[in-house]
């Protein structure tokens, strides 16, 4: 009788494992700092540039709501390395975000959009066609570039992945009015959850340590206790 009530509580305990694993998909949670680098005030870009996103959600929308986005403020991980950056003279801290998402693979994944700063008008081509990531852009209306957009000190997207291991996908434009550079920063990188990423060019970068947060059905299953 003992080895039969075991073997009922492993049948619930593994339909509780399926079930939990088809409807409350674990969610995650995307913390991010950006910073510039004062050093890199000097560097040059190549001119302006803007940064050529796919469909995005912005976190404070209601499509991002919808989609199972919503803005973090509380339980951080990276507030003392944020208060170090704000303390040192070599970077300037320019924010300190946090947003929880589902885990979504390749084709379902959204980008963030990410808007900080300064706003700013530059000028397009009318043809975007011919460009991938960054589209070359002006400060003043020229023969080949009249499309008028707005554009802000860091501008651009931030997307989360899930395969076999995360995957942070940067597209991000830091402006600098003054010097009229965009400088560009495009990667992909792998990483595996609650490590610490460091993504940056000389011009700017950020922080940023991905964490998943646990099925509550899973974490209040309780133990089962096998009797022989």
């Amino acid at each position: 009788m003992k080895m039969q009530i075991v073997n009922i509580r492993h049948a619930v305990l593994a339909s509780a494992l399926l079930l939990s694993s088809n409807v409350l998909a674990i969610d995650y949670l995307i913390e991010v700092v950006l910073f510039e680098t004062v050093a890199g005030r000097d560097q040059e870009a190549g001119g302006l540039y803007y940064p050529k996103s796919e469909r995005s959600v912005n976190l404070n929308g209601d499509a991002a709501a919808q989609a199972g986005f919503a803005i973090v403020d509380e339980g951080l991980t990276l507030t003392e390395n944020a208060a170090s950056i704000a303390a040192s003279s070599r970077y300037k801290l320019l924010r300190h975000i946090a947003w929880r998402q589902p885990g979504l693979d390749e084709d379902s994944a959204l980008p963030v959009r990410i808007s900080l700063g300064n706003t700013s008008t530059v000028y397009l081509p009318e043809d975007l066609g011919p460009y991938e990531e960054f589209i070359p852009a002006s400060a003043t209306v020229k023969e080949d570039r009249t499309l008028e957009v707005k554009t802000s000190t860091i501008n651009g997207t931030i997307k989360v992945r899930l395969g076999r291991f995360l995957h942070m996908e940067t597209l991000l434009v830091y402006t600098d009015v003054e010097s009229q550079q965009g400088f560009r920063l495009s990667q992909s990188r792998k990483m595996r959850s609650r490590e610490l990423h460091y993504i940056d060019n000389p011009r700017f970068g950020l922080l940023t340590r991905i964490l998943p947060l646990e099925d509550t059905l899973l974490e209040e299953a309780a133990p089962v206790t096998v009797t022989e």
